[in-house]
């Protein structure tokens, strides 16, 4: 019964240990506040150069259903004034990347 209750305690202690040190290494490889973060290429993000005022083309008629930031991209979707379309936006050059006219597909068959 010793035996038992001795295992119990030391496992009961190297859980607690293993705990310990995956909160430590999880605080250590926390980004710290202020500091610049790394992207997966390794090099710090450059700031953007100011672009000034952009003008988007759109259908008349057209919304912003949604927007998302995607990598240095801004990808919104837009309805209404004619077909959806999602419209691909480079800050950083200050320009529309490209865009996409969702049109239906015919049924098949």
């Amino acid at each position: 019964m010793k035996a038992i209750k001795a295992l119990v305690v030391f496992l009961g202690v190297l859980l607690l240990a293993g705990l310990g040190l995956l909160g430590y290494g999880l605080y250590s490889k926390a980004p710290m506040k202020g500091t610049p973060t790394a992207q997966s290429g390794g090099s710090v993000l450059a700031p953007v150069a100011e672009f000034g005022q952009l003008a988007v083309p759109v259908p008349a008629g057209s919304r912003i259903e949604q927007m998302v930031v995607a990598g240095e991209r801004v990808v919104l979707r837009l309805s209404g004034g004619g077909p959806e379309r999602i419209l691909v936006l480079d800050p950083g050059q200050g320009k529309v990347a490209g865009s996409f006219a969702l049109t239906p597909e015919p049924a098949v068959r």
